[in-house]
Order: structure tokens, then C-alpha cells, then sequence
């Protein structure tokens, strides 16, 4: 039997569409549908059907080079559906979205960044949704500027220069009757009218903005229940089939290790093991990491593991010092794959220090932003308060207790979403982006010279020097209070040029002669600037 040949798009999903000869008790379990892909270069592609309703089964699919494909299906349990065969005749993608021009994202060539398919360096600038699969709304704004609460917000990222989307469905919170029929983890159900009605629409206008998905599934302690390592790998299994054909990251369930010392090797086990279902089932090899724990020295487990292909850090909201220290001493140990601080800093959220809360300003999570970036790093992700909770209006803290309990910890200050959406952080992050853009960042290398101290405000500019020596660029925080020579560049002149990091604009430039060990200049004002130097 062949089936008609579709046209389809690179980069794209296209859907082929099933229907068995009798409607399965347990979709998951009692029917299993593969479609083996094989492009013009002969690279094969294989995706499982996910289960749609009734006998229905599709195979969501997206051609990764141009020219004819060639597809067959197996299903040991359905004749009906065992080799069937058709062709796909993929054209290549016409459009202005990067992520599609150059296909989906990878690990560099060196190891230590991002690229697109094609090679071309990926910088990663995330912003984080932990409620965006229901919590965020899609018919309704109260922002005088947005018709659409969820829409709005992934408009305005795109617009601001975002690339990533970080997510999680919070299967555990609020959420098992939406994904599984009566929140039966026995039978394990897909839901699949919250899937048609609500999650489709979002996971399509994500990717449809050119932002990549880095979706988690749960948060730690859900595994622990004793339903809980198959429902995780179920969900897995049947998120990779019916999303993995979008541009996405895994980035498997939040802070993975949880907090408590005693369950701490179990979640990391279990969790494993969820890991290597998402890699056994995704058929493109996207990139899959964990979603760390916040703790020092920075968190490690499973950094040397096949299916770990970067490291997405939480250094906090100020539960620890964020210093110098920390990237340095964790690239040193642990600098063979790329490294993205995931989560630090949210702008608007209630800092959880020792000497007392305080709100968090675009001024500290530049900070640490940049001092990631100088140090090593290939992205970061941006956070707001008001967002990651979801908080609709003032209403909410009296109403959901959750709510009640943010507003005495992370969320002192009663920040909304409609607040977060327009806080000037998201705005400079893009700033961030086009600078390090500029400046071929995936080529820069951390400076190795004395380090600034990591307290008292007495710390040094951090710089970073492009590997062939012809140009530095230099990060001075506000705290930065001792001087910094550095050694090893070109001798000769140099021009240099002062950056706004609020702004975006430089400034004019002026010539410097460098000779040996060149003291940096002392910044323009107390702000925080970068510097940057080339070779004349």
C-alpha cells in the first residue's frame, strides 16, 4: 500500500495521519506505530506515531534537507498500519526565521557553544515560562498593549531579540487531569482534548515566533510517587512523539536533585532514567540537559553522560555569593561541553539573601549575565518575577495559595505579569545578545589573569580576548574597584570603544598604543560599561 507523496518544507513538521482497525484501550501501550525516514543522502530519520483519539495516530514529521524522502511504518500489533509506504518531497525553507534557515541546534564544532545545523553560531537568550502550557492565558490581557497574555509575551521576547523559550508543563502541579484522562496513572491516558484545544496552539506559536523550546516536564519530587518513573517516561515518550519535530531542547524536569540530601541520588536516578527515553525515542538528536540545582560549587551529576550535551546552571537569586569563582572553578573542571547559565537573578524578584530581601535590578542580573558570558559561557536565560509564577493580578495573592506563599519569599513586592512583561531587563538582555553577536563571541576566550576577589567590591574587569589576540572585550560590573593589566595582546595600535549595556550604543571611539602588559583604562562613570579593543 502507498500513500500519496506530500509536500513539505525543511525544518518544518508535516503530519502523516493514521487510523488503526480497532480504538485501543491503552493508546500507549496496546499499539505501537513507527515511520522510518529516509532523506535523498541517505540519513535516516525514525518517529513514533503519537495516539490523537479514538484509532487515530499521526507521525508529526520534519525533513532536515531538500529533495525526495522515502518513508515505510511498522506496527507489530496492526496489520493494517505495517508497511505502509509513501514518499515527501521537501523543498527548502524561504523564510527569515533564523532557526529555519539554518536549521535546527546542535553542539559547536569546539565543543564549548551552540550553532545551527548548518554550523552557524547559535547564541542562546532564554526567557522562563514555567506556566505557559495552561497558567498563561491565551484569549486574555489585562496589559493596555497585548490582546493575548500568552502571545503578547512571546511577541515581545522575539521583538527583544530572545531565542529560546524556557518551559516546563508542570505535569505534577495542578496538572495531571489535564494531560491524563480522570489523572489516571495507571492506564495513562493521554488527555489528548487538552493537547488538541490548548498545548498544540501553543507548542506551534513558539516555534512558528523562531524560538527554540526548551521544555521540561515536571518538576524533581514528581518521580517519587510510585507512579511516578513510568508516567514520567510515558509523558516523555509521548512529548517527544507528538512535539519532537519542532525546534526544542529537553531539558528533562526543575532542579533535578531536589533539596532534600536524603532523596537526592534517588531523583537523580530515576530521572536518568526518563533522560534516556527522551534519547532513545527523539529521532533529530536535539540537545537534552538537566534543569541543575541551585548549589556550590555548581551542580555536576550527569555532566559526563552520552545523553548530557550541555550544562544548564542555576546559580540563584542570591541564595549564594554569585562569583567569578564559581565559573571559573567549574569551567576548569568541567569545560568540555558548553556551558548556559539557565536560571539567576529574575528581574523584580525578591533576592533571598542573609542580610535580608531586596529587589532584584536590571543592575545585578547584568552582572551576572555578563560575568557568565566573559567567563565561558554560550547563552543565558533571563527571568522576571511575575512571569515564572504567573501572576495575573494583585487579586491572585489573596485568592491561590501559592500565590500567598510567593508574596513571603520570591515575590515580596507583588509583582504581576502585566509588570514583568515591561521591566527594562528583557529589553537590555537583547542588547546583551547583539553585542556578544558583534563581537563573534564564539571565538572570544576568557582572559586567565589574576582574578578579582569574590567579595568586599573589590573586583577586577572581567575580559575575554579573541583567540587569534586581535581583539579584547572587557566587562567592568559596578563593583569593580582594582585594576586589571592584561598580558599577550598584539603590540601596536589599538581602537577602542566604550558599550552601554542599558542602551546598546557605543560610544566614540580613541587610539591606545599597546606594548606588554596593558593596564585597562578606568571606566567613564560608576555604571557598569564594556570595553572593546581592536587591533588597528
Amino acid at each position: 500500500m502507498s500513500a500519496e507523496p506530500v509536500r513539505a518544507i525543511c525544518w518544518r513538521p508535516e503530519i502523516l495521519t493514521f487510523e488503526a482497525a480497532w480504538t485501543p484501550e491503552r493508546p500507549l501501550d496496546d499499539l505501537h506505530l513507527l515511520a522510518r525516514f529516509e532523506a535523498p543522502s541517505g540519513r535516516v530519520i525514525r518517529r513514533e506515531a503519537y495516539w490523537d483519539g479514538g484509532c487515530v495516530y499521526r507521525v508529526s514529521f520534519a525533513p532536515t534537507e531538500p529533495g525526495e524522502w522515502h518513508w515505510h511504518t511498522s506496527c507489530a500489533e496492526d496489520p493494517t498500519l505495517d508497511g505502509l509506504a509513501g514518499s515527501l518531497e521537501a523543498r527548502p525553507y524561504e523564510g527569515e526565521l533564523a532557526l529555519y534557515r539554518h536549521g535546527f541546534i546542535r553542539v559547536a564544532d569546539d565543543g564549548r557553544h551552540l550553532a545551527y545545523a548548518d554550523g552557524t553560531p547559535f547564541f542562546w537568550l532564554g526567557d522562563t515560562h514555567w506556566e505557559f502550557a495552561y497558567g498563561e492565558r491565551w484569549d486574555e490581557s489585562n496589559h493596555p498593549a497585548m490582546s493575548s497574555m500568552f502571545r503578547g509575551m512571546v511577541d515581545r521576547r522575539v521583538e527583544q531579540g530572545f531565542t529560546v523559550y524556557q518551559t516546563n508543563l508542570r505535569t505534577d502541579f495542578h496538572g495531571v487531569e489535564r494531560y491524563w484522562v480522570d489523572g489516571d496513572l495507571e492506564r495513562l491516558v493521554p488527555n489528548v482534548a487538552f493537547y488538541q484545544q490548548e498545548l498544540d496552539r501553543r507548542m506551534a506559536y513558539v516555534a512558528n515566533a523562531g524560538l527554540v523550546d526548551a521544555l521540561g516536564i515536571a518538576w524533581n519530587d514528581s518521580i517519587l510517587s510510585p507512579e511516578g518513573p513510568r508516567a514520567m517516561a510515558a509523558t516523555a515518550r509521548y512529548i517527544v512523539a507528538r512535539y519532537g519535530a519542532y525546534p526544542m531542547v529537553w531539558t528533562l524536569a526543575g532542579e533535578i536533585a531536589g533539596y532534600n540530601p536524603e532523596m537526592r541520588e534517588t531523583l537523580i536516578d530515576r530521572w536518568r532514567e526518563v533522560a534516556k527515553v527522551f534519547e532513545e525515542c527523539d529521532g533529530y538528536g536535539h540537545l537534552q540537559t538537566a534543569h541543575y540545582t541551585n548549589e556550590r560549587p555548581f551542580a555536576s551529576y550527569y555532566h559526563d553522560e552520552d545523553w548530557f550535551d550541555f550544562t544548564l546552571n542555576q546559580a540563584g537569586h542570591g541564595d549564594f555569593v554569585i562569583a567569578e569563582s564559581d565559573y571559573r572553578e567549574f569551567f576548569a573542571a568541567h569545560g568540555t561541553k558548553p556551558f548556559i547559565e539557565g536560571e539567576s537573578m529574575y528581574e523584580l524578584c525578591s533576592s533571598l539573601e542573609v542580610n535580608g530581601p531586596r529587589e532584584i535590578t536590571p543592575v545585578m542580573l547584568r552582572r551576572v549575565a555578563y560575568t557568565a558570558m566573559q567567563l565561558g559561557a554560550a547563552g543565558y536565560t533571563y527571568g522576571a518575577q511575575g512571569i515564572w509564577d504567573d501572576i495575573w493580578d494583585a487579586s491572585q495573592f489573596e485568592a491561590d495559595p501559592m500565590s500567598r506563599h510567593l508574596a513571603n519569599t520570591f515575590n515580596r513586592n507583588r509583582v504581576t505579569w502585566v509588570d514583568a512583561i515591561d521591566a527594562p531587563g528583557g529589553a537590555q538582555m537583547g542588547v546583551m545578545r547583539r553585542f556578544y553577536e558583534e563581537q563573534d563571541f564564539s571565538h572570544l576566550v576568557p582572559y586567565a589573569g589574576e582574578a578579582g576577589s569574590a567579595v568586599l567590591g573589590r573586583a577586577k574587569p572581567l575580559a575575554s580576548v579573541a583567540e587569534d589576540g586581535s581583539r579584547l572585550v572587557a566587562y567592568y560590573s559596578e563593583s569593580v574597584r582594582k585594576p586589571l593589566a592584561v598580558a599577550g595582546l598584539a603590540a601596536g595600535t589599538w581602537r577602542l570603544r566604550w558599550f552601554d549595556p542599558r542602551t546598546g550604543a557605543y560610544g566614540e571611539p580613541w587610539e591606545a598604543t599597546i606594548e606588554g602588559a596593558w593596564p585597562l583604562p578606568e571606566k567613564p562613570s560608576a555604571e557598569d560599561w564594556l570595553l572593546v579593543a581592536e587591533k588597528a
